[in-house]
C-alpha cells in the first residue's frame, strides 16, 4: 500500500527540475553565484537533495540534504525532506524523529501532519496516524485534504475497518471528485463487498473520467463477468487485448484467474474479517469435478473412430457467481492519479472454456479437436529485451516450467540470442468450435495465433461476432486441400 507524500517534502518542482542537470557532489559556494541568503541557497539544495532521491542517487541526496540543514536548521522543511530520505533508505526510527523535528518546528504544516500520518501508517501506528492525518485536514487553507482523507482510507484498511476505509473514501471524495485512485479503490471496494451494480456506477465513472489502466479495465471485466454481462466482456476483453497484450492482468481476463489480481485480493480479505480470520486462514475450496464436455462435429465422422472424444472442463477458477465478500491492499498513491500496483506476477494459463449449448435431443455430439495438422516449435530464440514471463507467456508455459526445461534458476538471465527449449510439441487443431463469449482475438490468443492470418484463413473481419459452435480453422486451408 502506498500513501500520498505532499508538498512539504517536494517542495518548489520548478526549482527542482532546474538543478536536473546537477551529477556530482557541490559546494555550498558556486563560482559566478551571486550572494544571496542560507534559505535560498539551502531550499536549493534541498531541491537538489530530492531529486537525486528520485534518481536513486542516494549519496548525493544526503549530501545536499545535511548542506541543508547546515544552512537552515530551522527550516522544518529540511527535517520533512530528511525524513522522506530516511524512509527511503529503510532507517525508520531516524525518519520517525526527523518528523517529529519538523513538527516541533512548525506545527502549524498540514504536509508535515500528513506525511508523518501516512509514515505511522505504514509501520503500523495506526492511532497516532489517524490523530495527525485528521490534524492535516483541519489546518486552515490546506488545500489537499482529499490526499489526507485518502490517506486516513489506506491507514483504515491497514487495520481492517472496512466501514471507515469506505467512509473516508466517500469523504475524499466530496473534496476531489474527479481524481481516478479514489473512484477507482471505490469501485473495487463494492465488487469486494458483493454490490455488483454500485460497483459498476464507481467503475462508469472511472470511465466518464478518462482512467486508463490495465488494472482500471480488468476490474471493468471483472463486474461483468459477475454480472453475466457478456457484451461487456467482449467489449473490455477487445480493448484490453489491442491496448495491454502482454500485461498480466490480459492473462488473468484469459484465464479467468483471478486471485492474483487487487480486486479478488481485497474480496478475500474483506471475506476474511467478517469470518474474524486471516486471508491466508481461508481454506481454498476443492476444484469443481471436471464436466463432460461434448461437442458435435459437423463432418460425417465414424462414431468409432478416434475422431470421437471427451474432454473435460473444470470451468473458471474465479469467485462465484454468488459474490463473496474479500480484500485488497491495492491503493492509489501519490499525488498523481495512479491505480493500485499489482505485487504478483502470474504464470498465465489457457483462457477460460465457456459453456457449449446442449445438443439437441437424438444427436451425438463429439470433439472435433483431435485432428491436426501444425505443431508448436519446439525452441525460441530470445530477443533483446525480451523476459522470461513474456516468453512463457506466449507459449502457454509456466515461468518455472520453462526455468526447468532450460536449467535457469534466476529468471533475469536471459541473453539476447539464447536458444530456450520449450515444452513438449503440442498439436494445433485443425478447427475449433466457437464457444459462447469467444472472439477471434481470444483464440488468436489462445492458439497463439497472429489476428490478422486467422481473420483471412475464415474471411472474417478481425471484429467479427461469432456464434456458439460456429467452426473457426486454425490454418491455411489452402496448404491442407480444405
Amino acid at each position: 500500500m502506498r500513501f500520498s507524500w505532499l508538498a512539504g517534502i517536494g517542495l518548489c518542482s520548478t526549482l527542482l527540475f532546474g538543478c536536473v542537470s546537477e551529477s556530482t557532489i557541490v559546494d555550498s559556494k558556486v563560482p559566478g553565484e551571486r550572494p544571496t541568503d542560507n534559505k535560498q541557497i539551502a531550499r536549493t539544495r534541498l531541491s537538489l537533495g530530492l531529486n537525486y532521491l528520485q534518481r536513486g542517487e542516494t549519496s548525493q541526496a544526503r549530501f545536499n540534504l545535511e548542506k541543508a540543514r547546515e544552512l537552515a536548521p530551522d527550516m522544518p522543511e529540511v527535517d520533512n525532506a530528511l525524513a522522506y530520505y530516511y524512509q527511503q533508505v529503510g532507517e525508520l526510527e531516524q525518519a520517525e524523529d526527523a518528523y517529529r523535528d519538523a513538527l516541533r518546528k512548525d506545527h502549524n504544516n498540514a504536509d508535515t501532519y500528513n506525511n508523518f500520518g501516512a509514515f505511522l501508517c505504514q509501520i503500523n501506528k495506526f492511532d497516532e496516524a489517524e490523530e495527525l492525518l485528521l490534524a492535516a485536514v483541519k489546518r486552515p487553507g490546506y488545500i489537499r485534504v482529499a490526499d489526507s482523507y485518502e490517506n486516513l482510507a489506506f491507514c483504515a484498511l491497514g487495520r481492517k475497518d472496512f466501514d471507515k476505509y469506505q467512509q473516508y473514501l466517500e469523504q475524499a471524495l466530496r473534496h476531489n471528485g474527479v481524481k481516478h485512485s479514489i473512484v477507482y479503490n471505490l469501485s473495487m471496494l463494492n465488487y469486494a463487498k458483493g454490490d455488483l451494480e454500485k460497483a459498476r456506477i464507481w467503475q462508469k465513472r472511472l470511465q466518464e473520467l478518462g482512467q486508463v489502466s490495465p488494472q482500471a479495465t480488468l476490474l471493468r471485466y471483472m463486474i461483468a463477468y459477475q454480472l453475466d454481462d457478456k457484451t461487456e466482456q467482449q467489449t473490455t476483453e477487445k480493448f484490453m487485448l489491442s491496448v495491454y497484450p502482454t500485461a498480466p492482468e490480459t492473462a488473468w481476463m484469459l484465464s479467468a484467474d483471478f486471485s492474483a489480481s487487487a480486486p479478488e485480493k481485497l474480496r478475500q480479505q474483506y471475506k476474511a474479517s467478517l469470518l474474524g480470520l486471516e486471508p491466508a486462514d481461508l481454506v481454498a475450496k476443492p476444484a469443481a469435478t471436471p464436466k463432460i464436455k461434448v461437442v458435435k462435429r459437423k463432418t460425417g465422422v465414424n462414431p468409432d473412430s478416434e475422431a470421437f472424444g471427451l474432454t473435460t472442463e473444470t470451468g473458471p477458477q474465479l469467485m462465484e457467481r454468488t459474490p463473496e465478500p474479500a480484500m485488497s491492499a491495492a491503493a492509489s498513491v501519490g499525488t498523481a492519479n495512479v491505480v493500485p500496483e499489482t505485487t504478483a506476477v502470474p504464470v498465465p494459463v489457457a483462457p477460460p472454456v465457456s459453456a457449449v449449448p446442449a445438443a439437441p435431443t437424438g444427436t451425438t455430439a463429439v470433439t472435433a479437436t483431435t485432428e491436426t495438422t501444425a505443431q508448436a516449435p519446439a525452441t525460441h530464440k530470445v530477443q533483446y529485451g525480451e523476459t522470461l514471463f513474456r516468453i512463457a507467456s506466449k507459449y502457454r508455459l509456466s515461468v518455472s516450467e520453462l526455468q526447468r526445461l532450460n536449467q535457469l534458476a534466476d529468471p533475469g538471465d536471459l541473453k539476447a540470442g539464447q536458444v530456450l527449449r520449450l515444452s513438449d510439441a503440442r498439436q494445433i487443431p485443425r478447427e475449433y468450435l466457437a464457444l459462447d463469449g469467444d472472439t477471434l482475438f481470444s483464440i488468436a490468443y489462445k492458439f497463439n495465433l497472429a489476428l490478422a492470418q486467422l481473420a483471412a484463413w475464415n474471411q472474417l473481419p478481425t471484429d467479427a461476432v461469432l456464434t456458439p459452435g460456429q467452426t473457426i480453422l486454425l490454418h491455411d486451408p489452402a496448404e491442407t486441400g480444405l
